[in-house]
């Protein structure tokens, strides 16, 4: 019998602690940063005319030689495990191009503002969520004359979110589809995006 009594009592207690959580409301705001999987630009091997001043030839490689995230997040719960987030990612990159045997470095940095759903499913400490939404970016000094950008993505993401008190720790991988690239120059943007993010939250 009383064991009976303390399994009734452990279902009610961790009935209710789901039920306090699913009534989480708040508002929370901290730092995102990682490193994106993919790159941001892949070269196309088109030719260009000497006259443009930019390269001459075709773009026989193309490798990173920086490439980080960081940025501020902020966070709206609201009840049963839903969330509204909007993160302001700075992307600093940069690539080493090789035209012709000649060695260039081109910049490719841009904040990224994901715009996101989420929702936590209701686990006690270590909580598995879900996100969904949009992203838009702007380019702080990547040349016009050579990449067309492409501002709109849809984003998917998912993770782990570990609660301590007022604190959460999370890690995420996050999948970005950005639009059509509108050039066929020697270099353009990449559509599909990946990205590993570690947050802390207060």
């Amino acid at each position: 019998m009383a064991a009976v009594s303390k399994t009734i009592f452990v279902f009610f207690a961790f009935s209710g602690a789901i039920f306090a959580q699913h009534l989480d409301f708040g508002f929370d705001f901290g730092v995102k940063g990682g490193v994106p999987l993919t790159d941001v630009l892949q070269a196309t091997g088109l030719t260009i005319n000497s006259g443009t001043g930019v390269f001459n030839g075709s773009v026989t490689t193309l490798s990173r030689s920086s490439d980080y995230l960081i940025g501020p997040v902020g966070e709206v719960r609201i009840p049963f495990g839903f969330a509204l987030e909007v993160d302001g990612l700075y992307r600093g990159t940069e690539y080493k191009v090789n035209t012709a045997n000649v060695i260039s470095t081109l910049d490719a940095h841009a904040w990224e503002i994901p715009y996101l759903a989420k929702f936590r499913f209701p686990i006690p400490l270590l909580k598995p969520f879900v996100s969904a939404g949009g992203a838009y970016r702007t380019f702080t000094d990547l040349p016009n004359t050579l990449v067309t950008p492409s501002h709109d993505a849809f984003v998917l993401g998912g993770g782990l979110e570990l609660r301590i008190s007022k604190l959460r720790l999370s890690a995420e991988g996050r999948w970005l589809r950005w639009g059509e690239p509108a050039n066929n120059n020697l270099v353009r943007l990449a559509q599909n995006q990946g990205e590993l993010l570690f947050g802390i939250v207060f």
